[in-house]
């Protein structure tokens, strides 16, 4: 099935607010609602000192318990960079299938961070996924987004419907990429929950995972070759999930640890050291938490 839109950088590279797709917001998050639901066993907290970070926005979420570990201005809203991406690819593994062909359109191809496609050219939707959660492709993310139905405008209205339907109140999307925009933010905890629900689908868990690998075109004339950005992964647990960066939305991560029967989510925005304090907030958790 070939779906018509309807109108390499290995390094992540900066998203500038030049290239904003949208100037006012289009459906906020906000008007949509949801409620959400919570659960938690009993842990152990030995209060050893958590570390001192310059993320103005921390979250930290055991997954397999539900239990909230920390949080710093989790509900400030901060713009959030590439870690769009992980709604972006939520949204779209909703309604595209791994096999579905893609066309390339000359409006994807919207600089920053990209995966090297070329207009007129066609890949699956599972290439276009490796290409924006690993390279942080914004021209993979532009292409998923224009081939939506009623193009990019419907694809963001999904994205902030999705964020209203997780019951989300300091989230608004208004580009699939992360280009800094003032309508475009979300919070730590915000951005827990929709890492969170992005984790229940293996199909993109495995993406996240995956260190490198190399895509081709339909028509196998066009080779990606492709590197995941996120420092941490393979390292201590570290299996997931997201990195982001522009000017004006400093060093974000989201990282997802599975050690010792624990899911461990760490949401860090707008640091000055994103994978540092990353890992200093891990090995806090594992150190200063224990599960009965």
């Amino acid at each position: 099935m070939i779906l018509l839109p309807n109108s390499l950088d290995l390094a992540e590279s900066k998203i500038n607010s030049r290239n904003e797709v949208f100037k006012q917001p289009i459906l906020l998050a906000g008007d949509v609602q949801a409620e959400s639901t919570q659960s938690s066993l009993q842990k152990i907290d030995l209060n050893i000192k958590a570390p001192t970070t310059t993320a103005n926005s921390v979250y930290i979420k055991d997954l397999t318990t539900g239990d909230i570990l920390f949080k710093k201005n989790s509900e400030t809203r901060v713009p959030m960079a590439s870690t769009t991406k992980i709604m972006t690819a939520l949204v779209a593994t909703e309604h595209f299938k791994s096999g579905d062909i893609l066309l390339v359109p000359p409006e994807a191809l919207v600089g920053g961070s990209n995966m090297g496609l070329i207009a007129g050219e066609y890949m699956t939707f599972r290439s276009l996924l490796y290409g924006m959660l690993l390279n942080s492709g914004n021209d993979a993310a532009f292409t998923v987004a224009a081939n939506y139905p009623g193009g990019i405008y419907e694809f963001v209205n999904a994205m902030n419907q999705k964020a209203g339907s997780l019951g989300l109140k300091n989230t608004n999307f208004t580009n699939p990429a992360g280009f800094d925009n003032p309508y475009h933010y979300t919070s730590s905890e915000d951005m827990a929950e929709i890492a969170t629900e992005f984790t229940k689908h293996p199909t993109l868990s495995k993406v996240v995972s995956t260190k490198e690998t190399s895509v081709i075109s339909f028509d196998k004339t066009k080779s990606h070759p492709l590197k995941n950005l996120n420092k941490l992964l393979g390292t201590d647990g570290v299996v997931g999930i997201k990195t982001g960066f522009t000017e004006i939305a400093g060093e974000n991560l989201v990282a997802l640890v599975d050690r010792d029967g624990h899911k461990i989510l760490t949401v860090v925005l707008n640091s000055n050291d994103r994978f540092g304090e990353s890992k200093a907030l891990i090995d806090w958790v594992f150190k200063n938490f224990k599960w009965e």
